[in-house]
């Protein structure tokens, strides 16, 4: 008896189960949508963060250069600035995240523009604290109204309310830093001379 031709119909004649050429050239068509737009939002914010930061720090840098001082004695200074008793220079190169001997290079040239003084540290004497002068105090403080005055070149083209809510949404990502403290300041500390700047 000869053999009847198989009728069964064809799958890949089949409209219901061809593949869909979008989703063979495109893999990510499978992939959860809400998913996928949530991080080319984060993406697109990261990058927006990023130019944000780069044109507040050349606004800065100009400014920074009126008075001398690098990006990184700048930073030292308001991190002195902001402590609540004079940090260690541990606490200064853990919170800059650079090895105590960058952080003393850091320190000795404000040291030499007589912006902070080196001090004995009573409750441990192997440790020095860092204290801002008077010199130092005035020009953080005038530091601050440049900063302000750069930011206000950025932000201030914005609506007041579109601001206030901007403000409020940055504060929940990326809340305030308290500047190095020390639980008890102790008897007055000894100043150290500086060295040479090499």
């Amino acid at each position: 008896m000869r053999k009847q031709p198989d009728e069964r119909p064809d799958a890949t004649a089949d409209p219901e189960v061809t593949a869909d050429p979008e989703v063979t050239a495109n893999p990510k068509a499978t992939a959860d949508p809400e998913g996928t737009a949530d991080e080319e939002m984060a993406a697109q914010l990261s990058e927006l963060v990023r130019r944000l930061s780069r044109r507040l720090r050349q606004g800065s840098t100009r400014r920074l250069e009126l008075f001398g001082l690098s990006d990184g004695q700048a930073r030292v200074l308001r991190l002195v600035a902001r402590s609540e008793t004079p940090p260690r220079m541990s606490d200064i190169a853990h919170r800059i995240e650079v090895v105590p001997r960058s952080a003393t290079t850091v320190v000795d040239c404000l040291v030499s523009k007589g912006l902070v003084l080196r001090e004995i540290d009573p409750e441990d004497r192997r440790s020095v604290l860092v204290r801002l002068t008077d010199h130092g105090r005035r020009l953080v403080e005038e530091m601050g109204r440049d900063r302000d005055a750069v930011a206000l070149e950025l932000f201030g083209r914005l609506p007041r309310a579109d601001r206030t809510v901007l403000l409020d949404r940055l504060a929940q990502v990326a809340p305030a830093e308290p500047g190095p403290t020390r639980s008890d300041q102790g008897p007055p500390a000894t100043s150290v001379p500086s060295g040479p700047i090499r």
